[in-house]
């Protein structure tokens, strides 16, 4: 979930930025063409939470390869046998804080739009129709409402009105209907819901209501309307709202609100803005679409390192074209480190591992490297760290990519096991089966050299009997104590059965 905030707000505010830029670079100055591109970036926003979570990805090789030497962390026992065979039943605090506060808010504002919604509805339902006009009293100015089918309502006091300003008035909230302005506000107002933590959300809600009014005047301007008239005009109706004392605040509403004296600027000073070509809004809205999907599907990578990349071109070069979809398996195996007993693990490694074929010559390495730290645990090293395996091709062998593994290792020291207590989770209470029954279920003696695999394996055995004596819920959580003076470890079984099912 973190991941998805965190991506989604990163992806979010790189389109915004790329699509400023194109704008920019293009020198696009119309206000429908710009409310047009910004409208396509909210739809994009809108479907980005889906398309990141589940939509096809792309890789991009652009980050520098990892260093070779780099070291994984050590997985303690714990780790390894709770999040293989014990089901997790704990919810990490700060990630159910952070989403209860962002449905907290997300609720907030649906309610919101939707309360704005209703309201929006109820205001064209009880518009009472004088002389053609729909009129209310709850309007100060006139408004256009609804998403769906946008209809304008006046005020009552618009017979005041000279006939020049009832035309002029007239066209702007026609273009708004014509351009379907407020469903794209209400579009834009759902993305602030969604996205209400992202301050870009908030500013394309902004700006397109800018943009749609800024659109508007300018085909008011472009009928012949006089600037300075047609200014006054939006200061009338602005003093009208001041009187009323009440702002109409419903969603796909628009009016003049804030931003009346920038408006009224541009009407009063700016030329008028030339139309853009056809072809020049074809490029901006190509490369607008192409960086927007670019960012959306683009994962980036790291590369591969320059020393086996160079090799894997040659052979990729060599290679026919039916073997373009060849499988990868295990070539050949280099263990680099200072134990005696390495050739031994490169050996059993091979044998198992040699015959088995991979999509994916990363998933090979992987399992590599899991095998050869599996096989130093099984004696003992369960604190063993083996570094991130490198790769090198070794050829085409019948239609199959041979690779060499080449991994390093610390193998840290040999532990042993000195004791083994099962217990049950809640205190003074006997388990349903013996104790005595239940250690047999692990192979390991104390004393034994303490092996990983036995213990998972054991603790598979332990399942599967509760399951077979009607306790299908019981799981066990091991908790280690490693002495590392004396390089013995004890674990502590504590078992939850559940409930018992005939």
């Amino acid at each position: 979930m973190e991941r998805l905030f965190l991506e989604c707000a990163v992806r979010a505010a790189l389109i915004v930025g790329a699509t400023a830029v194109v704008l920019y670079t293009i020198r696009v100055k119309s206000a429908t063409a710009k409310h047009n591109v910004w409208a396509g970036v909210v739809a994009l926003m809108l479907l980005l939470p889906i398309w990141t979570a589940w939509g096809p990805k792309v890789s991009l090789c652009v980050l520098p390869p990892l260093a070779q030497g780099k070291i994984e962390r050590p997985k303690s026992l714990i780790e390894i046998s709770s999040t293989r065979l014990v089901p997790s039943t704990t919810v990490d605090p700060r990630l159910a804080t952070l989403c209860g506060v962002y449905i907290l808010g997300l609720c907030l504002f649906l309610f919101r739009l939707g309360l704005g919604t209703v309201r929006a509805r109820r205001l064209v339902r009880d518009a009472v129709l004088r002389d053609g006009v729909l009129t209310s009293s709850s309007c100060a100015a006139p408004v256009t409402v609804g998403f769906l089918q946008p209809t304008v309502i006046f005020p009552e006091q618009w017979r005041q009105w000279s006939q020049a300003q009832f035309d002029a008035v007239t066209v702007h909230e026609s273009e708004h209907v014509r351009c379907r302005h407020p469903l794209v506000q209400w579009l834009a107002v759902l993305n602030r819901a969604v996205f209400w933590f992202h301050p870009v959300a908030w500013w394309l809600e902004r700006h397109l209501s800018e943009l749609a009014e800024e659109a508007c005047d300018n085909v008011v301007l472009a009928r012949g309307y006089d600037r300075r008239a047609y200014s006054e005009y939006l200061i009338d109706m602005a003093r009208s709202v001041k009187r009323s004392g009440v702002r109409l605040g419903v969603a796909g509403m628009t009016m003049p609100g804030s931003s009346l004296a920038r408006r009224i600027h541009q009407i009063v000073e700016r030329s008028s803005v030339p139309r853009i070509s056809r072809t020049r809004m074809t490029c901006a809205c190509v490369a607008c679409a192409f960086l927007s999907v670019a960012v959306a599907t683009g994962t980036l990578v790291h590369a591969q390192p320059s020393s086996s990349a160079g090799r894997e071109i040659v052979q990729t070069e060599s290679r026919p074209a039916a073997h373009s979809a060849a499988k990868y398996v295990l070539g050949d195996l280099k263990i680099e480190g200072d134990a005696p007993a390495r050739d031994g693990v490169r050996e059993r490694v091979l044998k198992v591992w040699k015959s088995r074929e991979y999509e994916n010559k990363q998933d090979l390495a992987d399992e590599a490297g899991e095998r050869v730290r599996a096989d130093f645990q099984e004696r003992g090293y369960f604190q063993v760290v083996v570094q991130t395996p490198s790769m090198q091709p070794l050829g085409l062998t019948d239609g199959k990519q041979s690779i060499l593994i080449i991994a390093a290792f610390s193998q840290g020291d040999q532990f042993r096991l000195r004791n083994l207590a099962i217990q049950n989770v809640a205190p003074n209470h006997a388990l349903a089966l013996s104790t005595a029954t239940l250690r047999e279920q692990f192979h390991l003696r104390d004393g034994d050299l303490f092996n990983m695999t036995e213990i998972r394996a054991g603790l598979d055995r332990l399942r599967q009997m509760y399951v077979s004596r009607g306790y299908v819920d019981a799981y066990a959580v091991p908790e280690t104590k490693v002495d590392s003076a004396s390089h013995r470890i004890n674990i502590t079984l504590r078992i939850t059965e559940g409930p018992h099912t005939p």
